[in-house]
């Protein structure tokens, strides 16, 4: 009796044991699952949460007898009861997988995560039990990584138009100059007046387009390489057209063509004096370019609100452009410049910084235009005061 008496002692002391490591391991299973940062839920064939950890309320900002009492669908606004159904199939048939979504929290505000799927059987039903992972850190690395390929595309479409430029619009004009200065220098005496200065004006056409395309060039890229501070003041606006006019005025004169300057001689803006006159000798340069002989270029103010910015235009009267024209016109990685009327020749660079500078003002600037029947360039500052 005895020894059966310490036989059975030993066997409960066993058994003790035995259930104590048991509790011991649940518990420390229990709260290696709470513990965890990620979240572990366990849903059923219906979608409704039949387990969830303390991550689960954590993130999702429901307390845990709230979770339990609702369904997957309504922490996940991507998923419907038809879609719910076809996932669950996809679940029996695959087992295991990773998927993503959007779950809401309780506050309404949305996450992007990752969830990977598990088909589990326990007491002789099947579950998904789900480990959901916050991917909101490698979503906003994603955008960034994606605006850092779009930044490096348009970096290298600046980069293609600026050997574009150096290899062959500036090249071009420059090697007219030196031919004709050679010709003229070798063979003066035997030219006529009339050759004499057919060739002088050619050569001076040459010089005015590289003349031009430096300027913009230099703008441009002292522009990309941020060596541009952006300085806003008061400037009246009217002296400033009047000024570009005035240096305008010789190609103008060669066309035959009037400028009008209709900016109201009291009118104040508040610009970045360098940009906002870059902006308009270009505008007022293509006007002339691109009119024909005995007409008029306009720059006025279609919009003389006080309470808004006022929109100012630059109309010509000349080819006018295409719908392809227009849809390209403002991108660096399109060449849509065309030989003005007196076949002079361009890079399209001009409008590129137009619209470079006054987006530095939170301005735009926009065309409308019809072949044959002109071009009108609007543009508008952010930042602009009337006196």
């Amino acid at each position: 009796m005895e020894k059966e008496n310490q036989m059975l002692k030993q066997t409960c002391d066993d058994t003790t044991s035995k259930h104590t490591n048991l509790i011991h391991t649940l518990q420390f299973t229990q709260f290696s699952i709470d513990t965890i940062s990620e979240t572990i839920v366990w849903i059923d064939a219906d979608g409704n949460f039949v387990f969830v950890n303390d991550a689960a309320c954590k993130n999702y900002g429901y307390t845990k007898e709230e979770l339990l009492s609702m369904k997957m669908f309504q922490v996940d606004p991507l998923f419907s009861v038809e879609r719910w159904n076809e996932h669950w199939q996809e679940i029996l048939d695959r087992k295991s997988f990773t998927i993503e979504t959007i779950n809401q929290r309780k506050d309404g505000t949305s996450v992007p995560i990752e969830v990977t799927v598990n088909l589990v059987e326990y007491d002789g039903k099947q579950y998904n039990c789900a480990i959901i992972r916050d991917i909101t850190e490698r979503k906003l690395s994603e955008d960034k990584l994606k605006q850092s390929a779009i930044r490096l595309a348009e970096l290298n479409a600046t980069k293609d138009k600026f050997f574009s430029i150096i290899a062959h619009d500036l090249r071009g004009p420059l090697g007219t100059q030196r031919e004709f200065t050679k010709i003229l220098s070798e063979n003066d005496s035997h030219f006529s007046e009339t050759e004499r200065v057919q060739y002088l004006k050619m050569l001076e056409e040459s010089s005015d387009l590289v003349y031009s395309l430096l300027e913009n060039l230099l703008d441009w890229s002292r522009s990309q390489s941020g060596n541009i501070t952006f300085q806003p003041i008061s400037i009246l606006f009217y002296d400033l057209v009047q000024r570009v006019v005035g240096l305008l005025n010789l190609s103008a004169n060669k066309k035959k063509v009037i400028i009008s300057n209709q900016i109201p001689k009291g009118l104040e803006i508040f610009a970045d004096l360098l940009m906002i006159e870059t902006v308009v000798r270009n505008l007022i340069s293509n006007a002339i370019k691109f009119s024909y002989s005995n007409h008029e270029v306009t720059i006025g103010i279609s919009n003389e609100s006080q309470t808004t910015s006022p929109v100012f235009y630059v109309k010509d009267q000349g080819v006018g452009m295409e719908k392809e024209q227009l849809n390209n016109l403002f991108r660096l990685d399109k060449k849509i410049s065309t030989p003005g009327t007196g076949q002079e020749s361009g890079t399209g660079l001009g409008l590129i910084l137009c619209k470079e500078f006054l987006e530095k003002h939170n301005g735009s600037v926009w065309v409308q235009s019809e072949p044959n029947k002109g071009s009108t360039f609007f543009f508008q500052l952010g930042q602009t005061n009337i006196s």
